[in-house]
């Protein structure tokens, strides 16, 4: 009877240490149901799978005891992978299993960033459902001081930057350079955004600190003289005398 338990108890250890390796079991004829494949960028099978959208696995490999806040070498988790490719369904799943939705990697880059910048508007939702901080600010890497409504604002992402600032963005926060969303969005290009972040009361007058410019100084720079003209008529100054 001892033999038997023993032989029962040993695929499920070898399952969940599958789960939780670096690498993929390699030469194992029992192999475990799972896919425990791996790479250099998602080291765990989890993150793997969230990445690839493949909820039905992420389902097997948490069952099976992987953890939920694994993260790969720059602090990236499942959730981030997940968020960051639009896998809505593998994001509610990561969620409903405790994974932190204002979870963030070692440069404070959040899922709900990686969600904005991919202009994943559905994923964002669920995840300032969940609790993710809508105004936490990136420390590190690039555009330190950047804010989820400027990484949308960037990528010219006008609905998810509509249900940022509906959800209660800071219209008018400045990150590291000073820069704001409207002159992130208006260098870039993104009339729409640009209009809305107007609209919803966007100050067109704040001064970059990294150099003396406006969002209109931008956008004449930039070439961009239909906003340039958008932001003249609204009331936008230079900051050039």
């Amino acid at each position: 009877m001892k033999k038997r338990l023993a032989a029962l108890l040993i695929p499920a250890a070898a399952l969940l240490a599958a789960c939780n390796a670096t690498a993929p079991t390699q030469g194992n004829a029992a192999s475990p149901p799972c896919n425990t494949s791996t790479d250099s960028q998602a080291p765990t099978p989890l993150i793997y799978s969230a990445r690839a959208g493949d909820t039905q696995n992420v389902r097997c490999l948490l069952d099976a005891g992987a953890d939920v806040h694994a993260a790969n070498a720059k602090g990236g988790t499942a959730l981030m992978f997940a968020a960051g490719r639009g896998h809505t369904a593998t994001v509610q799943l990561l969620l409903d299993r405790g994974a932190r939705a204002d979870t963030a990697d070692k440069d404070g880059f959040t899922a709900l960033m990686t969600a904005a910048e991919g202009g994943r508007t559905d994923i964002a939702r669920l995840l300032i459902e969940q609790g993710a901080n809508i105004n936490a600010t990136k420390t590190g890497g690039d555009a330190p001081g950047s804010t989820a409504l400027m990484w949308a604002a960037t990528f010219g992402h006008t609905d998810t930057a509509r249900l940022l600032i509906d959800k209660g963005a800071q219209v008018n926060a400045t990150d590291g350079n000073g820069a704001t969303a409207l002159m992130l969005a208006v260098y870039r290009g993104h009339a729409d955004t640009a209009r809305l972040l107007i609209e919803r009361g966007a100050n067109l007058n704040i001064v970059a600190t990294a150099r003396p410019a406006t969002a209109l100084d931008l956008a004449q720079e930039a070439g961009h003289s239909a906003i340039a003209k958008m932001l003249h008529a609204a009331g936008a100054k230079s900051a050039k005398k």
